[in-house]
């Protein structure tokens, strides 16, 4: 059987179509297509309903429980490569992919504490966005992404959910209703600091409500457009506009301002490979709530 084959079977089942399995695979779509026609025309049946001409892919129940064992049979082919290539004079290697847009400093924290509690592993951080770092885990470029993952993910540990809120300078009039919290309409004649990485895109911003217009019809104007987070905040401290923004990026220089009817939130975990250690696994995940910890600790001083 293939190997590739299932590489690309498994891409499909897990990213749910054509489309994004060429994507992540780096291939083009009648590659992907192919491919599943021969693994069909090995396995002897189909693996797949196609309706609308098959322009939409429904696996089948048969499709399903092949997909577990597809799983395994790939990791364990990883874990074979990796345990060959292995030098047992050389200190284990662990590649952490981190979220852009997480907190600095929690991302600091987290490997410092890391690395001194493992002092013989070799730790490297990756940054990049959610799209990117699914990728390379998917490749095997990387060992495990603290990124945004959901309930159901596979190799996946929730860490925490957080809501979406309006960051504003300390002296900014919102400031005050950082305990009681503010609704949509108080935002109204607000400058905004858009930020470049936001994990949210605008038909998202638009359906909780922010659509940069007033209650009244007139325009929200945008003061700054920062790609980084860093300076999107410097900018909200100096009273250039206000930033929506995931809790944890608030520092001790902003305000975060709960807003009660945005209804925007992200969950954040840990997601792996499924032949790393588990020792190693549980070591990350313990260094990062460690250093969430140690950052509401001193935020709250």
């Amino acid at each position: 059987m293939n190997l590739q084959h299932l590489r690309y079977f498994a891409a499909v089942i897990e990213c749910g179509g054509v489309v994004k399995a060429a994507h992540r695979m780096h291939v083009s779509q009648p590659a992907i297509s192919a491919a599943l026609r021969a693994l069909e025309e090995e396995l002897g049946g189909p693996l797949f309903n196609r309706p609308g001409g098959g322009r939409h892919l429904v696996p089948t129940s048969k499709a399903m429980r092949f997909h577990a064992r597809t799983a395994e049979i790939l990791g364990l082919c990883k874990s074979a490569s990796a345990e060959f290539r292995t030098d047992p004079n050389r200190p284990p290697r662990l590649r952490i992919g981190a979220l852009a847009t997480l907190a600095g400093s929690e991302i600091v924290s987290a490997v410092t504490r890391l690395r001194r509690q493992r002092a013989k592993w070799r730790v490297e951080i990756w940054e990049a966005g959610s799209g990117q770092l699914g990728d390379w885990l998917a490749q095997g470029r990387i060992d495990l992404a603290w990124t945004a993952v959901d309930a159901n993910t596979r190799n996946a540990k929730v860490l925490w959910s957080e809501p979406f809120v309006a960051l504003v300078a300390l002296d900014h009039r919102l400031a005050r209703y950082r305990r009681t919290g503010i609704t949509l309409k108080e935002l109204d004649g607000e400058q905004i600091v858009l930020r470049g990485s936001c994990e949210l895109n605008s038909g998202e911003l638009r359906s909780a409500g922010l659509s940069m217009r007033s209650s009244a019809g007139e325009p929200m104007s945008s003061s700054a457009r920062a790609l980084r987070d860093e300076l999107a905040l410097r900018l909200v401290a100096w009273g250039v506009g206000i930033a929506i923004a995931p809790l944890s990026l608030a520092t001790p220089e902003v305000v975060a301002v709960p807003v009660a009817d945005l209804g925007l939130s992200r969950t954040i975990g840990l997601q792996w490979r499924p032949e790393v250690p588990e020792d190693g696994v549980m070591a990350v995940i313990d260094a990062i709530e460690a250093s969430r910890l140690g950052t509401k600790v001193r935020t709250h001083k």
